[in-house]
């Protein structure tokens, strides 16, 4: 498509993301707990991702997710209170904003710019910004005094089902989403840079991938 075109899209997208955050901010400020206010930025990234996936090159979506990453690796150096609504509670969630950008990279590059597919690229994304805030979002309201119900997961799961119906064939993108499920309900702690993030982008990425290419 011509750069013409591209370009507001691009812009578009980052404007998104960034009105994402600052609705969680805008929240948080007025009194809504930050285990919630957390989950409007994460939804709002997800609609962009899909924008993106549906509108631009590979060459302009994967180029504006760095940028966009390292946008939020500077404010979370420098200014911190800029992420004041989308921070977590918890130790294993200190860097869940800069390890939600890092997966969306990952995942665009290899399904998009290495597999040539979109979708492969988009799904995993999907499954992490919405699925897993559907999940942590039902664990810190409706089931705050029982983190172990499996109502969240089973939330994901509809949520990421739903998604897949957007990768053609849908088999594929339903096992993803189901390991995606199974993925985040394990809660890794192995490290500030492996969280459910990284784990629920890895593990579906990596299996539509391989059933893709068998």
């Amino acid at each position: 498509m011509e750069l013409a075109y591209q370009a507001p899209m691009a812009i578009g997208v980052a404007m998104l993301v960034g009105a994402g955050l600052g609705l969680s901010n805008l929240l948080h400020d007025r009194g809504v707990p930050r285990s919630l206010a957390r989950y409007v930025a994460p939804w709002c990234a997800g609609a962009a991702f899909l924008i993106a996936a549906f509108w631009l090159e590979p060459g302009v979506a994967i180029p504006l997710a760095v940028v966009l990453t390292a946008m939020l690796v500077v404010l979370k150096a420098f200014r911190r209170t800029a992420l004041r609504g989308v921070e977590g509670e918890l130790a294993s969630q200190a860097w869940s904003e800069i390890t939600f950008g890092l997966a969306g990279v990952a995942s665009l590059a290899v399904g998009w710019g290495w597999l040539g597919d979109p979708w492969v690229g988009f799904l995993p994304i999907a499954f992490m910004a919405w699925g897993d805030s559907t999940a942590g979002l039902a664990r810190a309201t409706l089931w705050r005094s029982n983190v172990a119900s499996v109502w969240p997961s089973l939330g994901m799961a509809a949520v990421c089902l739903g998604a897949a119906f957007l990768y053609e064939p849908y088999w594929i993108g339903a096992v993803g989403a189901v390991v995606a499920t199974i993925a985040e309900r394990k809660r890794p702690s192995l490290g500030v840079w492996w969280d459910d993030n990284a784990q629920v982008v890895f593990v579906s990425l990596t299996t539509m991938v391989v059933l893709k290419m068998l």
